[in-house]
């Protein structure tokens, strides 16, 4: 979000000010609710009503409840560290990511709204965070011939391990040394990751 207002001391940076705070307090509340009952069981109204807000300010800064399902997941779910680094280390630090925290417990946030899965703005904030958070910069950080292949292929298994750990609870991959399922990982990546032959 932009600064609305930078303009020094007075009256509008103190609205400023407020504004931000507004948006984290609303923020906030929604993460507490969301985290304690689930996204389908809690209401626009609601989440106000706990920030001490109008309703109207949730879709004046997120757009609806969607808008901030998305700005609460997108804080939520980070891919810290992945793409800084050289490429070489790269199926490394993606291989670690899925193995300490895709078959980990998950943030008491991911798991509530594992029980709203089916909730279609859930899904769509999903869909669009997937490709907004590591399809695409996976994409650009790869280059090259063929970057969107080879980067749908690495998010199809990081994806499908987590699918497998809901289905299964985790089954064998759990029980299994966390390092050799990382040196496992890592060559399954980066063969997902090397360019194809030329055309």
């Amino acid at each position: 979000m932009t600064n609305e207002v930078d303009a020094g001391p007075g009256p509008d940076r103190a609205r400023g000010r407020d504004r931000e705070a507004t948006r984290k307090r609303i923020l906030d509340s929604a993460r507490e609710l969301f985290t304690a009952e689930g996204y389908a069981q809690v209401s626009s109204r609601r989440i106000a009503a706990a920030a001490g807000v109008n309703v109207a300010l949730i879709n004046r800064y997120f757009g609806a409840k969607r808008g901030l399902l998305a700005e609460v997941i997108a804080e939520e779910a980070v891919f810290p560290k992945i793409f800084e680094g050289d490429r070489a280390g790269l199926p490394r630090r993606l291989a670690e990511h899925v193995v300490y925290r895709s078959l980990g417990e998950g943030t008491p946030l991911q798991r509530a709204l594992e029980h709203s899965a089916s909730d279609p703005d859930l899904r769509q904030v999903h869909k669009e965070r997937v490709k907004s958070a590591i399809l695409e910069p996976l994409a650009a950080f790869i280059g090259g011939p063929d970057a969107g292949t080879r980067a749908s292929l690495v998010v199809s298994l990081l994806l499908g391990v987590g699918t497998l750990k809901r289905v299964e609870s985790g089954g064998a991959l759990l029980d299994h040394d966390p390092a050799d399922l990382v040196d496992r990982l890592t060559a399954v990546i980066a063969a997902c990751l090397e360019g194809g032959p030329a055309r």
